[in-house]
């Protein structure tokens, strides 16, 4: 009986093990990034102006098949050239990795997510001055759960 109760023991201590580990291997924050080889930071950053461009596209498809939300739709468009021309224009993956990468060796700011920190990254790269740069971080900082 001993026997049965110590491997059921041990069953629950290696299962919350396996739980633990996966669980932080999905969080995508500056642990994260510093863990990956340029193939995987490249292909992150691909993945997310590709869905940059959906999320765009998706904001947009409720107003197509509504004829009375019509009128939003140029605002929307708008909108999303505005912030894609200021943020994306003119810059390459290799500033966004090198970005990422030189604001992650800074370890306060490890926890915050990657899709957060790539905000931060393009800001810094469009030249939001630093001390409001700083804000913004700070709150990243303190917000990253």
């Amino acid at each position: 009986m001993k026997k049965i109760i110590l491997l059921i023991g041990l069953i629950v201590v290696l299962a919350n093990i396996g739980v633990t580990s996966a669980a932080e291997t999905l969080r995508r924050d500056g642990n994260w990034w510093n863990d990956q080889n340029d193939n995987i930071k490249f292909g992150y950053l691909n993945g997310l102006v590709d869905g940059m461009t959906l999320g765009n596209e998706f904001s947009m498809w409720n107003f197509v098949s509504d004829t009375t939300k019509k009128s939003c739709l140029k605002e929307v468009k708008y909108s999303f050239r505005v912030y894609a021309d200021k943020y994306t224009s003119n810059i390459t993956l290799e500033q966004v990795r090198d970005g990422l990468s030189d604001f992650y060796s800074d370890y306060k700011n490890r926890r915050i997510l990657v899709m957060h920190a790539v905000w931060l990254v393009l800001n810094g790269i469009a030249g939001t001055p630093k001390e409001e740069l700083d804000k913004m971080i700070e709150s990243h900082r303190r917000n990253a759960d």
